[in-house]
């Protein structure tokens, strides 16, 4: 290797220059809780379209999403905006920096299919005896429409959305269909402006025909849109209408505008309905970002100490590793396109805490070995090689659960999820090739040839035990009772709060509102004192909690988080649901949000959730059970791993939820999307530092263990990889503990931070003290049911054997000649070892 070493330093300054430009040319995409905007869910309503249409839902889809782009853009003016598809018949539409959420909802919602009607039920100059009269031209937040009442009953006024107004409309015969207006302007007319198309295809034949046929009659043409009566008016004496024709009335120039630009987008190909929506407001994300940035530059720089205070020379190298890291995970979520929301942000920090792993792996290993004799240079070779399998099935774990929060998550989750799998990939890529690189580079060229180096003398978290662990393991296993039974009293706790009704979920799990309101510095408000004002406007189930934010101004402030289930006082789709609340609340509306969730996405979310736990499971347990099964005796001893880890990660799934009662019930933290992205990556961190003490339990059973019990070997096992938990656990524990200080000033991604914080520290415990535990008690109710020969043990004695007599088939060399366990320098081909030698080498020698 370090022949190449220099090559390798050379890649990775390129690498560098690389990843400096790259980041230079594109900017960062931030998220709807930063800077604000508009977010919509819309559902494709079936029964409008044509069963013809049903048959190509995903391109009914994809032509949505083409004009939706279109409308943000040419409609709204947000050129910055994103429409998504959502499964198969849901569509997200994100307008980051606009805040008229009314306005967005009517322009983005509209079918802009304008339709041209013979109004012929209606009352003519010549025709008095109709049905129908026009009664006058109303208008509604700049939107004209046209009322009617039956001939001779003024006190019956038909408006848009009445059943009659809509029999009314049925018995007109359709000339113009939307598809037939090909194009849209805006129309001086004296001082006003109107709206002017052009028609083509059949409707146009159509009208020229109505036209001709009516030319002397005076006959009403009505244009209709979305069901609503534009304007009505009779057909000018001897006019010919065919491929134009525009709206005589008084109309908003504005409201002009928009129709125009609709038309030219597109009219929608089939009916929408709303699912949820969001408002948010720009103030309330500013001093977040600012926050949880801080708290991101003083974790990395606590993580960067932590590497050059312990490991000395190798966390110099690792320190350069993680700035390269840091530097090539946003340049690549930046490429991707990913938005930088709050939880993204904070899935970064968390990201780079955890990505200090694979390094912590690799430097525990490589002090092991060289405290057990090994030469600098051989000790480097092995702890890379006998770290990575470790680092690949922890690596493997977080990614797989992170792809299933991508997969069942909505956008924010979906951020979250995008950031750990990036940044966990490019961490496995620093720590194993570039870290490497580096070192090997350093000491190729005689820089870091010392061993006083490598302080191996710093055994300040665990490494003392390590040292006694052939000869005074940890008694673990002896004391199981005690930890199984602390474990039980820390569920048992979260269950009393349960119990007590402290599990709150939110709107996104129950349906209905939130809003957020900022409260002004002279109110001293209470939680209790506004769900008191709700329930007087006979508004019920209230939840209130606090956070933080900043003023149009930009001085901090206090918001109030109230969240209203969904059928509670609050009218669906309700336009004045945020004044509303407000007014019940004694709050002013000024800067706040609202967010509406349908019935359709909350029983989205409770089903993703579901799924998310049940699919993180099965992944961990089928991973495991392969990459430990092909290991050691087939997947029946691998299932035994897999199902021992998911044991362990239980406890933890229930401690987290005991923790989030009791929050729930002190400071009404409520249960979100992102609470359950929290805990499924915490179960994966669980099951990363149980990995550690099961490769090493797998190592240790595929070497010589002539006199040992199975339960020695696992004390062992514990004992040689307790600093490796605490380490790594250590980094991630601490960046949580500043971010949840200084770093998340809303209550959900406070409540994220607590729930990691509680499952990585939990997790380790159960790491330590659960799994290996469980695992010895199934291979030990195994033996009592099978018989000794059915043991861990006993397996992994017959795999020695059956490779010593392999190897004695094959002559009893090496493979590739080289005796890497046995070597002084890197590369060195040594002499062949007996066959006894190799048959009880561990696998990583090989």
């Amino acid at each position: 290797m370090h022949s190449r070493s220099p090559i390798f330093l050379i890649i990775v300054a390129a690498l560098t220059g690389l990843s400096i430009w790259l980041y230079s040319i594109r900017p960062f995409s931030l998220g709807l809780d930063v800077q604000g905007g508009v977010r919509l869910t819309y559902q494709i309503i079936e029964e409008s379209l044509t069963p013809d249409q049903r048959k190509i839902l995903p391109s009914i889809q994809a032509d949505l999403v083409k004009i939706m782009q279109a409308r943000a853009g040419s409609a709204l003016g947000v050129q910055e905006g994103t429409v998504s598809k959502k499964g198969t018949d849901q569509i997200v539409i994100e307008l980051p920096g606009y805040t008229k959420i009314e306005e967005a909802k009517q322009v983005l919602s509209t079918t802009a299919k304008v339709q041209v009607y013979h109004a012929r039920n209606v009352v003519t100059e010549k025709k008095n005896y109709l049905p129908y009269e026009k009664t006058k031209e109303e208008n509604e937040g700049g939107v004209p429409y046209v009322t009617f009442n039956r001939r001779g009953r003024t006190d019956a006024v038909l408006k848009p959305g009445d059943e009659g107004y809509k029999k009314m409309i049925e018995n007109w015969d359709l000339l113009i269909e939307g598809g037939d207006v090909t194009d849209a302007y805006p129309r001086s007319e004296g001082t006003s402006v109107v709206p002017e198309f052009r028609f083509g295809g059949e409707g146009a034949k159509r009208l020229e025909s109505f036209t001709k046929r009516y030319r002397q009659d005076g006959e009403n043409l009505a244009f209709v849109l979305d069901g609503r009566v534009l304007s009505i008016n009779p057909v000018q004496i001897g006019a010919v209408l065919s491929d134009n024709a525009y709206i005589n009335g008084q109309f908003d120039p504005g409201y002009v505008r928009t129709l125009t630009e609709l038309i030219k987008a597109g009219s929608l190909p089939a009916d929408l309905k709303e699912l949820s929506s969001q408002k948010v407001d720009p103030t309330i994300g500013k001093k977040a970002l600012g926050d949880i940035i801080f708290a991101g530059y003083i974790s990395f720089g606590i993580v960067i100490a932590f590497l050059l205070i312990y490991y000395a020379f190798p966390g110099l190298v690792a320190a350069l590793a993680m700035c390269l890291y840091a530097l090539l995970t946003i340049t690549v979520l930046k490429l991707i396109g990913a938005t930088f929301s709050l939880a993204a942000i904070a899935g970064l920090i968390l990201s780079i805490a955890m990505a200090v792993d694979a390094n912590i792996l690799i430097f525990e290993r490589l002090k092991e070995e060289m405290k057990a004799g090994k030469s600098l240079a051989t000790a480097m070779d092995l702890a890379f090689k006998r770290a990575l399998a470790a680092i690949i099935d922890s690596n493997a774990a977080t990614i797989g659960t992170s792809i299933i929060l991508f997969a069942f998550g909505d956008s924010m989750v979906k951020g979250f999820a995008t950031t750990l799998i990036v940044g966990v990939a490019l961490s496995f890529f620093t720590a194993v090739a570039v870290t490497r690189a580096i070192l090997g580079g350093l000491y190729s060229v005689g820089i870091g040839t010392d061993p006083k180096w490598y302080a191996l003398e710093r055994n300040w978290f665990g490494e003392g035990l390590e040292q006694r662990a052939e000869t005074q393991p940890m008694k673990v296993l002896e004391k199981r009772n005690l930890y199984f039974g602390i474990s039980a009293g820390i569920v048992a706790v979260g269950a009393v709060f349960i119990f007590l009704g402290g599990l709150k979920p939110n709107v996104e799990f129950l349906g209905g509102y939130e809003a957020i309101y900022q409260v002004p510095a002279s109110q001293n408000v209470s939680a209790n004192g506004i769900i008191q004002g709700l329930k007087g406007a006979d508004i019920k189930k209230a939840n209130v909690k606090f956070g933080e934010g900043l003023t149009a101004e930009g001085q901090t402030t206090r918001l109030a988080y109230i969240t209203i289930p969904e059928g509670e006082g609050v009218k669906s789709n309700d336009p004045g649901a945020l004044e509303r609340i407000a007014t019940a609340a004694g709050l002013p509306t000024e800067g706040a949000s609202i967010t509406e969730i349908g019935a359709t996405i909350r029983d989205e979310t409770i089903r993703n959730a579901v799924s998310g736990i049940v699919y993180s499971s099965i992944f961990i347990v089928l991973w495991l059970a392969i990459r430990f099964g092909i290991a050691l005796g087939g997947i029946k001893n691998g299932i035994k791993f897999g199902l021992s880890a998911i044991g362990a990660m239980l406890h933890d799934v229930a401690a987290i939820f005991g923790i989030a009662a009791i929050v729930g019930l002190t400071l009404g933290w409520e249960v979100s999307g992102l609470f359950f992205s929290a805990m499924l990556t915490v179960a994966s961190f669980s099951v990363h530092d149980t990995i550690v003490i099961f490769d090493r339990i797998r190592e240790n059973l595929r070497k010589p263990h002539k006199g040992q019990t199975f339960d020695f070997l696992v004390n062992k096992s514990i004992t040689q990889t307790v600093a490796r938990s605490i380490n790594t656990s250590a980094t991630a524990i601490v960046s949580l503990i500043v971010l949840i200080m200084v770093g998340t000033p809303t209550p959900e991604l406070k409540f994220m931070c607590v729930v990691m914080l509680t499952g990585i520290l939990v997790g380790t415990y159960s790491s330590i003290f659960n799994a290996s535990p469980i695992l010895y008690l199934w291979d030990l109710a195994t033996i009592k049911r099978k018989g000794a020969a059915h043991g861990l043990m006993a397996e992994a004695e017959r795999e020695i054997k059956l490779r010593a007599t392999q190897l004695a088939a094959a002559g009893g060399a090496p493979v590739g000649g080289v005796d890497p366990g046995a070597a002084a320098g890197y590369g060195t081909v040594k002499r062949k070892s007996s066959v006894a030698d190799q048959a009880t080498r561990p696998l990583d020698e090989d």
